[in-house]
């Protein structure tokens, strides 16, 4: 069974939001018309045997992330197994994926983020091999 990581095309737009949809809870509609724009620029599919099985989302980011030391960062914006296809390696391969692709955009760190109350991604980013270096809780007051 062949395996290939791919840039997502234009025409995989439908299956990208398939994935990212689930990870983001923007309009769907929104996240099209931004997909199309190319605000998305480094995004990944994860191919088996013709069908998708994971989508990976990764970012340069040049300005300040906590706990980071060098910049540019790379950065995990999102990802996403099928229910079908988890604990088959899959998000390890992509971390890989995502590791190398950094090195290649002269990135020496990967960073990424979850909401506090998000245990399941906590734990996800623990078992992949990311250390936690933060937390933080955002405020606001209207002027």
């Amino acid at each position: 069974m062949q395996v290939e990581i791919k840039s997502v095309q234009p025409d995989e737009v439908d299956v990208w939001l398939s994935f990212a949809s689930k990870v983001w809870t923007s309009n769907l509609e929104q996240l099209r018309v931004r997909f199309l724009k190319e605000d998305f620029p480094y995004e990944f599919l994860y191919w088996k045997s013709g069908k998708a099985l994971a989508w990976l989302s990764l970012s340069i980011r040049r300005e300040y992330v906590e706990g980071c030391s060098s910049l540019p960062i790379a950065y995990l914006e999102g990802i996403a197994v099928l229910p079908q296809a988890r604990k088959q390696g899959i998000a390890r391969e992509l971390l890989t994926f995502a590791k190398q692709w950094a090195k290649e955009q002269g990135c020496s760190q990967l960073a990424s983020d979850c909401a506090l109350n998000n245990t399941t991604s906590q734990e996800f980013h623990h078992k992949i091999g990311f250390r936690e270096v933060g937390r933080s809780i955002h405020y606001i007051v209207e002027i």
